[in-house]
């Protein structure tokens, strides 16, 4: 009974699992693959930065390094026009300086990040030529904001980008006193602070030779007495077609005048310096320099009025000095003209005489950045100097005038006169003036201090009738602020001084 029934039981159960079998093929027949859902479902922005470093192989290779989210796309723009795609790229700039790097990413789900930063590469270095124991340095930097130049001697100059290009301290010349061996460092500031040296030794300096003479003159003959420091030769120049390789000559002029003697001398790297000088030959042979005051305009700076007051025909009382501070003029003892004054504040309506002071000075002459100006039809320069009657000096003036037909004429006068009318027509003019020269080719529009070709030089040579002399120069066409005129390095150049 018991095996039997356990055997129904078996056979129900083998219907069951068949019919459930059936029913479980039927459903699936219409059954797709699940696939997972694609794109950014949670809305999540993707990130990109980077960083820059420099290489150690050149301060204008730059090595990138990016650290995006999800990133399959990189688009590098460096700024000077360079681009990348790659996601770690490594650039080299041709020239320094400062440059705006962009990044821009996109991830896989096409979303766009962008990073960007300011980096500065630099070239920084130089070269340098020797002419005895001075040296040229060339600058060869870019992208350097600063430079300081220490020539190993205890000198160092600065150079700042704000200064421009044409700064004298951006390749600078310098002169060392010995003739050592100096270590040269040039170190460069980017746009970021950054700073880079570059070292080079200086060798093989030669002490330059100072040219320089003396003489003493017996009619048309003369003794020239050498007086230059460190000449292995020398080559003499007469001025008179003649010439000596002797280091004291004697040469006899063939007639009588002044010569411009030169002296050639070269050291022991025969590197050649040399000196002219007016010789005068057979006739008075001066035994003083004369002095022109403040021909420079360059004293007296604490008020730039004063550096103009030795050209007032009534100078001040007194000028205030940068080192002694209010001090008694130095002038006013010497000349003070109220006739002439008060003729010319009558003749033109004016009572502004005197010169201007102008920061527009020949700065790049060596001798300061000052000078005076003419720009009214009154006002005048004028003083009176000490010289030696028949000595034939040489007057020098530098000037520059805003426009043209502004023409400048210029008086040595045998005494001091008290209106113009002794100088307006030419019978007056030859009886109270040793000379007269018009500067007529002095018009340059451009500044002083952009070049050093702005100021024209005149000079003309003259001998005084009397033992005072008056320096008298006007320019009647002078405007205000539209057609001024400038000058600077106003001297009388006396022979053998």
């Amino acid at each position: 009974m018991f095996y039997k029934l356990n055997k129904k039981i078996n056979k129900s159960i083998a219907l069951i699992l068949l019919m459930s079998v059936a029913f479980v093929s039927c459903y699936d027949d219409g059954y797709e693959e699940f696939v997972p859902p694609t794109g950014n479902i949670n809305d999540i922005q993707p990130t990109t930065l980077f960083t820059s470093s420099t290489s150690a192989d050149s301060n204008l290779e730059l090595v990138f390094r990016s650290y995006s989210t999800d990133a399959v796309s990189y688009a590098w723009d460096f700024g000077d026009g360079g681009t990348s795609s790659e996601p770690n790229p490594d650039y080299t700039y041709t020239t320094g300086g400062l440059y705006q790097v962009n990044l821009t990413t996109t991830s896989s789900d096409g979303l766009v990040a962008q990073d960007s930063a300011k980096v500065a590469p630099i070239y920084a270095d130089f070269s340098f030529s020797i002419i005895d124991s001075q040296v040229t340095f060339d600058n060869m930097s870019t992208g350097a904001s600063s430079l300081v130049w220490d020539f190993g001697d205890g000198t160092t100059i600065s150079w700042d980008a704000a200064d421009g290009v044409t700064d004298p301290d951006f390749s600078p010349v310098h002169t060392y006193a010995t003739a050592e061996t100096f270590d040269v460092t040039l170190t460069a500031t980017t746009f970021l602070g950054k700073e880079v040296t570059v070292t080079k030794k200086v060798e093989g300096l030669v002490l330059a030779a100072i040219p320089d003479f003396s003489f003493t003159t017996s009619s048309l003959t003369v003794t020239f007495t050498d007086a230059s420091l460190l000449a292995t030769s020398y080559s003499w120049d007469f001025g008179d077609g003649n010439t000596s390789a002797d280091q004291n000559p004697v040469h006899t002029f063939a007639t009588r005048g002044t010569y411009n003697v030169t002296l050639t001398i070269t050291n022991s790297a025969n590197v050649p310096r040399s000196i002219t000088k007016a010789v005068p030959v057979g006739g008075v042979e001066p035994t003083f320099k004369a002095i022109v005051l403040n021909g420079t305009a360059d004293v007296h700076t604490s008020d730039t009025g004063d550096n103009a007051d030795a050209w007032d025909m009534t100078p001040n009382s007194t000028v205030k000095d940068d080192v002694l501070g209010t001090i008694d003029s130095p002038y006013r003892a010497l000349w003070y003209n109220s006739d002439l004054d008060s003729w010319l504040e009558s003749a033109f309506g004016d009572n502004s005489e005197q010169p201007g002071s102008s920061s527009d000075g020949n700065k790049f002459a060596g001798l300061g950045d000052r000078g005076v100006k003419l720009n009214e039809a009154s006002r005048r320069l004028y003083q009176v100097v000490e010289v030696e009657v028949g000595v034939e000096y040489t007057f020098t003036i530098d000037s520059r005038s805003e426009a043209e037909g502004v023409n400048t004429e210029v008086f040595i006068l045998n005494n001091e006169i008290t209106s113009e009318d002794a100088i307006n027509t030419e019978d007056e003019r030859n009886k109270n003036a040793d000379a007269y020269f018009l500067i007529d080719n002095d018009f340059n529009s451009s500044k002083a201090s952009s070049s050093n070709d702005t100021f024209t030089t005149n000079t003309f040579t003259f001998k005084p009738s009397t033992t005072k002399v008056v320096i008298y120069v006007r320019a009647l066409n002078a405007v205000d602020s539209s057609n001024e005129v400038f000058y600077d390095n106003i001297d009388i150049i006396t022979p053998g001084f």
